[in-house]
């Protein structure tokens, strides 16, 4: 196989835009090829198709959600609310940023339309968020109620982010973070 042309996170991140930018379905080889400088064919030749295509692009921006953001609700050195008030500026900086944005949902809403083999990368993605707001609310909350909260808080969070794009206000997304910051703090800590 030849050797990319651009390094491989610096054309899965221009595909990522992309595919936020135009949606699953507007997205075409043609418009992925031309957003990362390569030949049509020369783009085929790493990925035979745009599923496959997609489903690296979701891995890649899972793994760097993962890395720059899930891990901070184990920082340990922090408070459950300081932690998650981290994770919400990081949060709100990322999807904001029009490197990684909203594709998860964009992706979501076009792929439950006809694609839903590519439901499933987005579901462990949507896991691993709740998992790391879990691990915040159980500091606070029963096992039950720390998932159930914590989901709801993603929920809140996935709304906010098309909210803040739907009216270039990103006070949604900061009226999610302190609801969650609120709920730690008010919280009687699990004995």
């Amino acid at each position: 196989m030849r050797p990319l042309k651009i390094p491989r996170d610096e054309l899965l991140q221009r595909c990522a835009n992309t595919f936020k930018r135009l949606g699953y379905h507007g997205t075409t080889m043609d418009a992925l090829s031309s957003a990362c400088g390569l030949t049509k064919a020369s783009f085929y030749h790493h990925y035979p198709n745009k599923e496959s295509l997609l489903r690296d692009v979701l891995g890649w921006t899972h793994e760097r959600l993962k890395q720059s953001l899930f891990c901070i609700a184990d920082d340990d050195s922090l408070q459950a609310w300081e932690r998650l008030a981290r994770m919400g500026r990081r949060a709100r900086k990322l999807f904001q940023d029009d490197s990684i944005g909203c594709l998860m949902g964009v992706v979501a809403v076009d792929a439950s339309y006809g694609k839903v083999e590519l439901m499933e990368p987005i579901r462990h993605f949507l896991d691993d968020w709740t998992a790391a707001f879990a691990t915040l609310y159980r500091t606070r909350f029963d096992q039950e109620a720390a998932q159930r909260l914590a989901r709801q808080l993603v929920a809140d969070f996935e709304g906010a982010i098309l909210l803040a794009r739907i009216y270039n206000d990103a006070s949604y997304i900061d009226a999610v973070i302190e609801r969650g910051v609120q709920q730690l703090q008010s919280a009687q800590a699990v004995t």
